[in-house]
């Protein structure tokens, strides 16, 4: 629905801006506007780190640690803005993501990041299907009649789900060959409802 953007690549002049056509399909599904920047048509230069920083974990919690761990963002040098992309910024008052468009590298090294499957409520897996540790790939989705640009998660020839959009540019400009791809977490009450798998650039 919107975009978040350095000017520079490590800089602190930070923007964001809606894009129009996100925010067309998202008002049909009740979106109305990001609380603090109401004007859709506005791009914002100010008050950017205030509004979103307080997505973050708090520094001062005790267990900062294992999550920033448990989401690859324990890298040295990742300030806020890297934070938000590598944890997704989510908070249980609302559904707001926040979808980084990773690099190949960082640092001079394989980018390393988390993310999770979407689509498991349409599949429906069964519970024996995806275990920690499996190793998947990807496959372009370019024939997918909702989105030319998705991108299906398989296991050997299964279909596991899709990559979460915002997620899915960087599988677009990278091969099966160049990294490996492993479920981390799987979430059941009975069915499937979450698969965490991290992506590690070889």
């Amino acid at each position: 629905m919107g975009v978040l953007s350095r000017d520079t690549p490590y800089g602190e002049d930070i923007v964001f801006r809606y894009d129009k056509d996100e925010v067309t399909r998202a008002n049909e599904a009740g979106f109305l506007n990001y609380p603090e920047f109401a004007d859709l048509e506005k791009e914002y230069r100010i008050n950017i780190k205030a509004a979103f920083s307080l997505r973050l974990m708090p520094k001062l919690r005790s267990d900062r640690n294992n999550y920033l761990s448990f989401w690859h963002a324990d890298k040295h040098g990742l300030d806020w803005f890297d934070e938000l992309g590598f944890t997704q910024g989510k908070l249980a008052t609302d559904t707001f993501e926040f979808m980084a468009d990773f690099p190949k590298r960082y640092n001079g090294q394989g980018i390393t990041f988390l993310s999770n499957v979407a689509g498991l409520t349409h599949i429906k897996l069964p519970l024996s299907s995806v275990k920690v540790g499996d190793k998947l790939r990807f496959e372009l989705d370019t024939s997918n009649e909702f989105d030319s640009k998705a991108v299906k998660l398989m296991k050997s020839n299964q279909l596991i789900g899709f990559v979460k959009r915002g997620h899915h540019f960087f599988f677009h400009k990278i091969k099966n060959t160049e990294l490996d791809i492993l479920v981390s977490v799987v979430e059941n009450n009975g069915n499937i409802n979450q698969i965490y798998f991290t992506v590690k650039v070889k």
